[in-house]
């Protein structure tokens, strides 16, 4: 899409700072008046071959209408322009403001806008706020506002230079003729020593300087105890900024540990404990300090922690299991970037979240989405509202690598209008029964070595949403066997394993349904179905029973296997229940039976093309419709015999299932001529027993 400027956009927190917080004004009539302090020097709409002169992005450097210069004397300036984005939602015009602050002080933001159709005020706008510098990477986040007036929430600056950006969303759709009226007013702290360049830190004494660097922590210590701000930043005063601010304090955190005589070895972060994955090991925090932040990050403040430090080996999963027979416990995890090596003073901004569950006993949290060769920081310690002894437990860290992963799946995009679009599956309609989709996927060798090398899956994780009028009871996974010619699957031969879950009330953030699974999966290329069920579901079309299910499987994953036809990876749908074989889902009212029988079969899921595009990128995606899965497990290698293809070093009934699961496909191809045949059988039956 062709923007005037780009910059990405969140809906609610910006990320420019964990201080700026959406506030909009209750609906009412916007005033816009062209008689302002300064006027936007754009025409408005983006018109090709003309430079945007306030068009941030699109020139180098990036292009400010300069305006005014905040002052004592001159608090308050306005500004008069007009915005929008043009009717079929791929272009929009994004004004790019800048201005001086003399001094430390609280700048205030206040918009006024008109739609022209209406003639009143607009309920679709986007501000971006902060100083110039970190707009350089034009990748900033802002609010969307829904209300008129607009009120940008007050913001601490330091003396220099700020950047103001204001525009509309793409949808809906808003006229490139929306007036603007942008009000920037000043707020001064009655304590001139605070913001000023020769105060210090706000979480560390001077006690030879009043007041301290940041207006806005040192204007809120100051209401308080104004001697911080007219005498000295004395430890009390250090004290109170690094207290949480839901405590009055501004969550300063300030790193200091020396580890008390006779605590654990990792009692400081600085000497964290390096843990081994898959090994129980025990912690003691009796007499241990207290050194990471209590600053609000955590919705729990935490004493007397000790510290361990976990590396990741691949992409995964990382789940930290830990027991204390005595005390309610939190557990705190912090990104330690490529070192072991922690830096307290980091630990702040390396807080990635933390977990506390009520009740003493034992906690676990999983961390989704590590970094191969990343090291994480893991801080354990009590709660400080828990009056329980302060003593030992256990802590385990197992470790879930990705097996195939699709990605978060993204909006799609009719017309400007982003839509979460999925692909029912279950039985959605008395004359579709059983209406699954197969979508394609592919396991890679674990380390390359070849055959004998297989996974031991333990998710298998979905997204998608429960359309409303639905009765799910069950969730229900499927695997296949996939041939290199994309042959539709043999529902009673084909599956390699299947799965039942009772449906969670509740899904994941991204629509996860999370199955725990335990089997076995050599390399090679499969289907994956999901879908929901209930007893009551229609055994066959129109056979009276009227209870219906459906799991909506989300498409628009980013790196999935996309859904073409014919001419590369395509997926299979079926619509009736086409035979009996061993899936475990409840169809049959009153029964623990799955339907048998019938005719029916699969047919080629043929994705529609050229009408969505994926809203993330603004270009059309191959990918559209490719449902977003993930799928974790744990390798198994070091096999002493390539017939050993679960790599339990023997091959038996283990080996010889997963074998004929796969038979007529490519994998597990023990002979190498490409399929799996009777060749392949005599040669694991050959290799019967124990490994040498």
């Amino acid at each position: 899409m062709a923007l005037k400027s780009t910059i990405s956009i969140a809906s609610g927190m910006t990320a420019l700072g964990a201080l700026l917080v959406a506030n909009t004004g209750a609906f009412a009539q916007c005033t816009v008046t062209t008689a302002t302090n300064y006027t936007q020097v754009d025409t408005g709409c983006p018109v090709t071959g003309v430079t945007d002169t306030n068009g941030g992005c699109n020139t180098t450097p990036t292009s400010w209408q300069a305006t005014g210069t905040l002052t004592r004397a001159n608090p308050s300036f306005t500004i008069y322009g007009s915005c929008g984005s043009n009717l079929d939602g791929t272009s929009r015009d994004l004004d790019w403001y800048s201005f001086d602050v003399a001094e430390p002080c609280f700048v205030n933001v206040n918009i006024q806008t008109k739609d022209p159709a209406t003639g009143i005020g607009s309920t679709n706008f986007t501000v971006f706020f902060s100083n110039t510098t970190q707009f350089a990477n034009c990748d900033a986040t802002g609010f969307d506002y829904t209300a008129c007036p607009i009120n940008y929430a007050e913001q601490g600056v330091s003396a220099g230079t700020c950047g103001l950006i204001v525009t509309t969303p793409f949808t809906p759709v808003n006229s490139c003729n929306t007036e603007y009226t942008i009000t920037v007013t000043a707020r001064y702290s009655t304590f001139t020593a605070c913001g000023t360049p020769a105060g210090g830190d706000c979480g560390h004494a001077t006690p030879a300087v009043a007041g301290c660097q940041d207006v806005t922590c040192c204007d809120t210590i100051c209401t308080v105890n104004p001697l911080c701000c007219d005498i000295a930043w004395d430890q009390s005063c250090a004290d109170a900024a690094q207290q949480p601010t839901s405590l009055g304090g501004c969550g300063v955190f300030v790193y200091n540990c020396t580890n008390v005589p006779g605590a654990a070895a990792n009692d400081c972060a600085i000497h964290a404990l390096s843990t081994n994955l898959n090994s129980l090991t025990t912690w003691n925090n009796a007499s241990c300090n207290t050194d990471g932040p209590n600053n609000g990050q955590c919705g729990s403040t935490t004493l007397h922690d000790v510290w361990f430090m976990t590396l990741a080996p691949s992409n995964g999963n990382m789940t930290l299991t830990a027991n204390s027979p005595t005390q309610d416990i939190v557990l705190s995890v912090y990104n330690n970037g490529t070192t072991s090596t922690v830096d307290g003073t980091q630990l702040a901004n390396n807080f990635v979240g933390c977990l506390d569950n009520a009740g003493i006993g034992g906690e676990a949290v999983t961390l989704t989405g590590c970094t191969a060769g990343t090291y994480y920081l893991w801080r354990i310690g009590q709660w400080d509202q828990d009056t329980g002894t302060v003593g030992a437990g256990d802590v385990t860290f197992t470790f879930a690598q990705v097996v195939f992963d699709s990605g978060v799946h993204a909006a799609i995009c009719s017309n400007g209008t982003a839509t979460n679009l999925g692909l029912s599956s279950g039985a959605i309609a008395a004359g579709s029964p059983q209406r699954w989709l197969a979508a394609p996927f592919t396991v890679a060798d674990p380390d390359g070595s070849g055959s004998g090398t297989s996974w031991t899956v333990s998710q298998v994780i979905p997204e998608g949403f429960y359309p409303a009028g639905s009765t799910n009871t069950n969730m229900n996974y499927i695997v296949w066997n996939r041939s290199a010619t994309n042959a539709a699957p043999d529902y009673a031969t084909g599956q390699v394993v299947s799965g039942q879950i009772v449906a969670p009330a509740t899904l994941g953030g991204n629509g996860e349904c999370y199955f725990n699974t335990n089997f076995t999966l050599a390399k090679g290329d499969y289907y994956l179905t999901v879908f929901a069920s209930a007893p009551g579901n229609p055994c066959r079309a129109n056979d009276g029973q009227a209870v219906l299910s459906n799991y909506a499987w989300y498409v628009g994953a980013p790196t999935g296997i996309a859904l073409s036809d014919a001419t590369g990876f395509y997926a299979w749908r079926g619509a009736t229940q086409p035979g009996s074989g061993p899936a475990t889902e409840v169809v049959i009212a009153g029964t623990t039976t799955a339907c048998s029988g019938g005719t029916g079969g699969f047919a080629i899921y043929r994705s529609l093309t050229g009408t969505y595009v994926n809203c993330t990128s603004g270009v059309l995606e191959a990918n559209v419709y490719s449902p977003s899965m993930h799928i974790l497990g744990s390798p198994i290698v070091g096999s002493t015999c390539p017939t050993d293809l679960n790599g339990d070093n023997a091959t038996g009934a283990a080996d010889l299932s997963i074998l004929l699961s796969g038979w007529g496909t490519g994998s597990p191809d023990l002979n190498g001529d490409g399929v799996v045949g009777s060749a392949d059988l005599s040669i694991l039956l050959n290799g019967w027993g124990a490994c040498p």
